[in-house]
């Protein structure tokens, strides 16, 4: 379970609360100190492109959103949550809940910044590939500032579902990452270079490249 007040910068080390070693890179990614000590995990949650790292983070690892509104006390798949975000006024997020990778390799992460790691995003990649037998079974892998909200790349799940973690199968995820993205246009990066260069961190996001 999440604090949703708790600090940003508190997930930072790799002591962080309840040992959660899968947040220590998002959270690290997060602006400086001064402002992981101000934001809260909660408050990443709505968090505007391209901004809400930490949320492509929990979307990757099918989080949980607890909630209290005019409905009583709801426990929300985060996907729902995202689509229903603008809607949400009036509702407090109680806690968070995600899942705990059964191995450190299973949850990769990667921020495309101008400025590392303050800057804001102009991708930010977040895959979690669980391996059975040999094969991925279960993958998720979540975009930020490829649209409008964080969104899960479904094609390129699809893409790696049931294979090997090989270069067929990261070529076949990165041809398939862009299929229902929609990109904005910003000072940091255009719609059409996005939709250029994000495949190409997928393929080292999958690889365990730097």
């Amino acid at each position: 379970m999440i604090e949703v007040t708790a600090r940003i910068e508190s997930y930072t080390a790799s002591g962080s609360p309840g040992q959660l070693r899968s947040h220590n890179a998002p959270a690290r990614s997060i602006g400086g100190p001064a402002v992981r000590n101000m934001g809260t995990v909660g408050g990443n949650l709505f968090a505007r492109s391209p901004f809400g790292d930490f949320t492509v983070a929990l979307l990757a690892l099918d989080a949980v959103i607890s909630t209290q509104g005019s409905l009583g006390v709801r426990d929300i798949a985060i996907d729902e949550f995202l689509q229903a975000r603008e809607r949400q006024s009036g509702t407090l997020v109680l806690a968070i809940s995600c899942l705990k990778p059964a191995a450190a390799e299973a949850f990769r992460y990667r921020k495309i910044a101008r400025i590392r790691p303050k800057g804001g995003s102009l991708i930010t990649l977040a895959a979690l590939l669980p391996i059975n037998a040999g094969r991925i079974a279960g993958a998720r892998i979540a975009l930020g500032s490829m649209a409008p909200l964080p969104i899960r790349a479904r094609a390129a799940e699809r893409a790696l579902e049931g294979r090997a973690l090989d270069a067929a199968a990261i070529g076949a995820a990165a041809a398939a990452i862009g299929e229902g993205t929609s990109p904005p246009d910003n000072a940091l990066a255009s719609a059409w270079y996005r939709r250029e260069v994000v495949g190409v961190h997928l393929k080292r996001l999958l690889a365990g490249q730097e």
